[in-house]
This record gives C-alpha cells, structure tokens and sequence, in this order.
C-alpha cells in the first residue's frame, strides 16, 4: 500500500511538473518565471518613426536571417522559409529554447562582477557631442569602398542582379543563378537612392535599454533601425504579419544569399507578403558591402572573426542619414553605477566568441569623440 502510495504521488509530481512546463511555455504572452532577469518586451506601437529591424545574420547556421525596415511607423522582425510551414515544438522543447538563453547564474555572477572592473577602466564619452559632417562623411565613404553602392545603394535591385550578378556574402567571387521569379519581386532600383534623413536612431539590444527612458528620444528621429537577434526555422505566417501589421508602411530588410542555394528563402518571404496583401517592402543587403564593411573594420583594428550585425547596421545608417544616434550599444554586464544588466534587454545569455563586442564599443566610442555619431550611454531625460 504504500508503495502505491509512492508510486501515486511520483506520478502526480511529474505530472505537475509537465503541466508547468507546458503552462510556462505554451504561449509566447507567458514567460516562465517572472523574477528571471529575461522577458519579452511587449509590443510597441510606433507612429513617428521608420524603424529597420535586424534579425542577426550568422553564417554558421543555415537558418533563416531577416531585417526589418520600416517608413513612419515602424517594423518587425520575421524568419525566410517556406510560408506554409509553422514551426511546432513541445512544451519540452520550448522550455528548452528558454533555458538556453538563461546562465548558469553563477557564470552570470562572475561575468556581472568582471565586468564591473572592467567598466571602470573603460573612459567616458566625450560630453557636449557635436556632429563633425567632415569627419562623418569620410566614415561613409570609407566603410562602402565602390562608389556604386555608396549614398544607399546597398539594396540589391533588379539591374545590380543583372549586371552585377550576385553571390554569398562569404564567396563575393562566386556568382549565382538567381530564380527569374525572385529577380521579378527585386526592387527595381533602392528605395533609398534618393530618400536620405536628416537624423537616424540605431537601436542595438543591449540590456542597458531597460529602464533608459530613452523611448521618445529614439523616435524622435526621423528614421529608426531596430533589429533583434530571433533566430526560426520556420516561418509562421501569421505571427509574421500581426508583427508587421503593427508597423504599417514599413520595409523588413533580409539578411539573404548568405550561399547561394538559399535564394528561394527571400523569395518565399515576399511570396507571402504578396499574398497576405502586406504593405511591406522587402529589400536585401548587397553581398558585396556587407563583405567591404567586414574588411573595414578589420583593417582599422576589429579583431574578431567578422563584426556584429549591430556595427554592421551601424555602417548602413551612415550611408542614408546624415546624423546617426546609437542607444543600446553597451556590450557589458554592469554599468557606470554598477547596476546589474544583461545580456540583452530580451534575454540574459552569454556573449559568443564570433563577435568581439567590447572591442567594438571602443570602435564606437572613437566614432562618438571625433564627431562621426551620437554614442549614448545613459539614461535618457
């Protein structure tokens, strides 16, 4: 008898412990455990700016890589492949996907009291910034080195695939047939070749945004580029666009042609926009100046196996705006007040070793002194 008892009660514990499982991770409006130092920020509704949104672009997995960009009011992030799969995952599986981006909390500790020491060492930016347009405009015209795709034309259009051709960000020696039916739904040419703003936010994602009061300071810009680091599979159609719904007229831009077998992905992204009679653009970076920025900030002193898609977005605002702000850019796990920050403001994973962000903070911080862009580190008034 009492081991059925046992056996009863064992049983009631795991099914328990399945049903939190499930609970916590069913939805994504519930996120398990509310004093965690991760949570998704809820949807914000922008109706005065023109946000791009990056999902980062990692060459080392043949997932899906997206960038959103929107005109007045704002953008969202998606995924590129087929439109008629969702991905489906179990409870199990999605409790996985949210502990991989939790810390072993004593990793997480060491990492927040290294960075303490080495946020006192790091100097400040100089205060009182002023824009130097000298300054500013050698920074553009040096990071894109062919002056065919300087002043926003990095947009791969319908005549740079043409006459241009087009090839992996990684093999730029490497042309590619591209399918007729995809060349079809190119831009004809950029969008931004002769749409250029006065001043432009470039939101990052570090955990230093939460509790900045730096929202209306953002948008008021009149362009703002956001991107989040969301990696699917899958594509869900329907999540896709209540996300870019909530953005309006906007352009989602697609880290695309990462190798060249993977061109149907953009073009199953804007068979559903077309589709689903969304009022989004898609466009696509040029393999070659994302590859001419990555040998940029190489030559100037970048040690790390390629930059960040943040600093990569960096160098895409210099080309259509004249005055680039920065906020979020802060790579540490403390700041200047030895608050305890993470990661990211959407979750508290460790850095990875691809990237070399600490190293390009300095990159930035130089940038901020000389007058080349507004590095903002701070709580915003």
């Amino acid at each position: 008898m009492i081991r059925r008892q046992r056996l009863f009660a064992l049983l009631l514990f795991f099914q328990a412990v399945l049903f939190l499982l499930y609970y916590y991770t069913a939805a994504e409006s519930v996120i398990p455990g509310d004093m965690l130092h991760w949570k998704i920020l809820e949807t914000r509704v922008h109706t005065s700016s023109s946000p791009i949104e990056f999902e980062e672009a990692d060459n080392g997995h043949n997932e899906s890589r997206g960038i959103d960009t929107r005109t007045s009011e704002g953008m969202t992030n998606s995924s590129e492949e087929d439109p008629e799969e969702e991905e489906v995952l179990s409870p199990l599986e999605k409790f996985d996907t949210y502990a991989r981006n939790i810390p072993n909390e004593t990793v997480a500790k060491e990492k927040f009291l290294a960075d303490q020491a080495a946020v006192q060492a790091i100097p400040t930016e100089a205060p009182g910034w002023v824009f130097n347009k000298t300054a500013a405009d050698l920074f553009r015209k040096g990071i894109v080195s062919d002056s065919r795709f300087v002043n926003g034309n990095f947009v791969v259009t319908q005549g740079l695939a043409e006459n241009v051709g087009l090839m992996p960000h990684t093999q730029i020696t490497k042309i590619f047939d591209v399918p007729k039916k995809f060349l079809q739904e190119l831009p004809k040419e950029s969008p931004f070749k002769t749409r250029h703003f006065s001043t432009c936010s470039v939101v990052g994602n570090g955990g230093i945004l939460k509790g900045s009061s730096c929202g209306k300071e953002i948008d008021a810009s009149e362009f703002v580029f956001r991107y989040t680091n969301k990696k699917q599979k899958l594509l869900n159609v329907k999540a896709l666009m209540h996300d870019l719904s909530v953005y309006g007229d906007s352009y989602l831009l697609i880290w695309a042609l990462l190798s060249g077998h993977n061109t149907r992905r953009p073009g199953n992204v804007l068979q559903a926009l077309k589709e689903n009679n969304a009022t989004n653009q898609v466009i696509i970076p040029f393999p070659y100046v994302t590859t001419s920025m990555t040998s940029f900030w190489k030559e100037n002193g970048l040690e790390a196996q390629r930059p960040s898609t943040g600093l990569i977005l960096v160098g895409l605002a210099t080309q259509i705006c004249e005055e680039v702000r920065l906020y979020g850019f802060w790579p540490f796990h403390a700041d200047r007040s030895n608050r305890r920050l993470t990661e990211h403001y959407y979750d508290n994973s460790l850095p990875t070793q691809v990237h070399s962000v600490p190293d390009e903070f300095r990159q930035l911080q130089r940038l901020h002194n000389t007058g080349v862009l507004c590095l903002t580190t701070h709580a915003c008034q």
